[in-house]
């Protein structure tokens, strides 16, 4: 009776083969990430040309920031809109049509000017006190620096070169301190670096920056600013960091002061940069350690 048996294909073992197999390409398809999205839907670089601090901004993705001179980037062009010329803008009386109309204008203007528009000599002028500026005419922002790369009311923060070294940064403030490990306190504010590291898959997307940041108000009070350097790849004994203190008021006037400092590897105590003293209305006080 046996020999007579018909074989089966497809038994429990072929199944088992075949859902595990399926189960595997599954897993393979939304672990691992997939390209071919269009240039428009990544990271994009904008950038903006501030009239007022006459610097240019851009906002770009954390993988870009410890990029160096010598790079090689891949760059794809997904959008760009040129400056409006004359034939964009509205037309309006006295704005020229061309550049020879410009320029007509400018001698019919030079010819009309007539000897009673002339300046007079020092004697028949009249002397006129100088009036000091008011105050609300002076520009309200003073600070010239770089603002934080991300729009809030007041930024803690400290940046260093090696992506290789690991500095902790910790606002402390009545016993409590925001840091990595509690990321946000009401009366303090709110972790802001980007640092992650996924183990599963061996990615390490940490950055070279850490910040505490107030979004919606200031808080007034005292903070300490302390740093720790943790670890560093290349056995670094020392690490050199760069910081600021800045703050933005509901007026806009800017305020913002940097400070540097040293950290030692493993150090047996967290060491304080300073201590800061802000009020409601923007202004602080830095007190280096």
């Amino acid at each position: 009776m046996a020999r007579n048996r018909e074989p089966q294909i497809f038994n429990i073992s072929f199944l088992d083969v075949i859902c595990g197999a399926l189960g595997a390409v599954i897993f393979l398809f939304i672990a691992v990430p997939k390209g071919g999205s269009s240039p428009s839907k990544r990271q994009q670089v904008t950038m903006s040309y501030d009239t007022v601090h006459q610097q240019l901004f851009a906002t770009i993705s954390d993988s870009l920031q410890n990029k160096r001179p010598g790079d090689t980037l891949l760059v794809v062009l997904a959008d760009y809109r040129e400056v409006p010329g004359l034939a964009e803008c509205p037309q309006c009386p006295d704005c020229p049509k061309d550049s020879q109309t410009a320029e007509n204008n400018i001698a019919a203007s030079v010819r009309s000017v007539s000897k009673t528009d002339l300046p007079k000599p020092d004697s028949a002028r009249k002397t006129v006190p100088e009036t000091p500026p008011k105050p609300e005419d002076l520009k309200k922002s003073k600070y010239l620096g770089d603002p934080p790369g991300v729009p809030c009311k007041v930024s803690f923060e400290i940046s260093w070169n090696d992506i290789g070294d690991n500095v902790d940064l910790f606002v402390c403030k009545n016993n409590k301190c925001v840091s990595g490990g509690a990321r946000e306190i009401r009366d303090i504010g709110q972790w802001d670096s980007g640092k992650a590291k996924t183990k599963f898959f061996g990615s390490d997307l940490r950055t070279t920056q850490e910040a505490v940041r107030q979004f919606e108000k200031i808080i007034p009070g005292e903070y300490k600013l302390y740093a720790r350097f943790k670890e560093s790849v290349k056995n670094n004994a020392s690490v050199s960091i760069r910081g600021l203190v800045y703050s933005r008021n509901d007026a806009g006037e800017e305020k913002g002061e940097p400070f540097s400092a040293a950290l030692t590897l493993n150090a047996p105590e967290r060491t304080l940069i300073g201590t800061i003293t802000l009020t409601e209305n923007g202004e602080f006080q830095l007190v280096k350690n």
